[in-house]
């Protein structure tokens, strides 16, 4: 495999990787847009997390500008395959394929390792994106538009909505059935956790769409099968 980036050994959680230069990634994407705002800005819209996905590091080498020393990024390869993906070009497309081959190297070297980092660096950066908390914020919104208060059994019927399309059940009957107590979110697999911030992301905006409860759970149930269908394809 030809070597498209020299990746540099750094620490990201606790763990030794090999980083890729985000500088180096966005001059391969040939991006068009200035360094430091494309990196800010896709950061935001990926919610990567520093510390997880990526460390931030000056240079403190010449700086033909002057003043201070310009921001460094070393990302997860994992998070230069999201950037990759996101440019939808052909040095995308190149480099996307560039990190599956990296992580299918590592895979075949220690193939239990890989898979357990793989399924913790999703879960965290499923965890991290609080859905639940924006759309628990557009209902009270919503209610509060037709005067209405909102508490908690609102909130714990909005959400066995979703489980009911995810899980097939509500969220205290599903722990039951699996002999499981706390946070149903801890015990989801990375698969269900994508699932779910899709249908809070989706539910969040016919929210703001002004539909009823019962208009939600039918578009809902429509998109959600949509999205299952197209996941398989």
């Amino acid at each position: 495999m030809k070597e498209l980036f020299n990746l540099k050994p750094v620490e990201i959680a606790g763990n030794q990787i090999r980083a890729v230069d985000a500088r180096e990634l966005h001059t391969f994407l040939n991006v068009g847009r200035d360094f430091s705002n494309w990196v800010k800005d896709r950061i935001e819209l990926g919610l990567f997390v520093e510390g997880k996905d990526y460390v931030v590091f000056a240079n403190f080498g010449e700086n033909p500008q002057g003043g201070r020393p310009s921001k460094e990024y070393g990302l997860s390869i994992s998070m230069a395959k999201e950037l990759s993906m996101l440019e939808r070009n052909k040095q995308g497309k190149l480099a996307r394929q560039y990190f599956i081959e990296c992580e299918e190297r590592l895979a075949a070297v220690a193939p239990e390792q890989h898979q357990i980092a793989v399924n913790n660096w999703r879960k965290e950066r499923i965890e991290a994106r609080d859905f639940h908390k924006v759309m628990c914020a557009a209902l009270a919104v919503s209610r509060a538009l037709h005067g209405k208060d909102t508490n908690a059994n609102h909130y714990i019927n909005e959400a066995n909505m979703l489980y009911m399309l995810l899980l097939g059940t509500t969220a205290k009957k599903w722990l039951l059935s699996q002999g499981l107590t706390g946070e149903l979110r801890k015990h989801l697999s990375a698969d269900q956790l994508e699932h779910l911030a899709y249908l809070e992301r989706t539910n969040t905006t016919l929210l703001e769409m002004d539909m009823d409860f019962q208009q939600r759970k039918e578009k809902l149930t429509e998109l959600f099968t949509r999205h299952l269908l197209e996941i398989v394809a």
